[in-house]
């Protein structure tokens, strides 16, 4: 049986925000973590858009107000959405063929659910590949 987005651990490297919260509020919380990124949900905690370090300094570079610009104005928004049920191979293949900035995880409600980051993409790769190597 193939492996599936919901085999992953998705609930590190990331926190989250609300489209109308501060960059500063979207900066502290990103100084939480060790990498990652902050996904900015809306209040139905659906995925709206993701903010990494670049988005942040790239604001602050352009002199906004940290304490009063909102995170929808200046979030990524080239992210992709993969459900938890979707196999491992096509969510590399679409990966792959897409190169989003970002690889969010809903659940079948289409709410948020976790952030596929760069190790889960690792974990996903050495996955599929040990399935090739079994014949799966």
């Amino acid at each position: 049986m193939g492996k599936t987005v919901a085999d992953l651990t998705l609930d590190d490297e990331h926190m989250t925000v609300g489209v109308a919260d501060t960059l500063q509020e979207a900066a502290k919380r990103l100084l939480t973590i060790s990498g990652g990124i902050v996904v900015v949900l809306d209040d139905d905690q659906r995925v709206k858009g993701v903010l990494g370090q670049r988005q942040l300094i790239k604001a602050m570079s352009e002199g906004v107000d940290g304490g009063a610009a909102q995170c929808h104005e200046y979030m990524e928004m080239d992210f992709m959405q993969v459900e938890l049920k979707d196999s491992l191979k096509s969510v590399l293949a679409d990966i792959q063929t897409r190169s989003p900035q970002a690889v969010v995880a809903v659940d079948e409600n289409q709410e948020f659910v976790g952030y596929f980051s760069p190790g889960d993409y690792q974990e996903a790769v050495q996955l599929v590949d040990n399935l090739k190597g079994l014949n799966l």
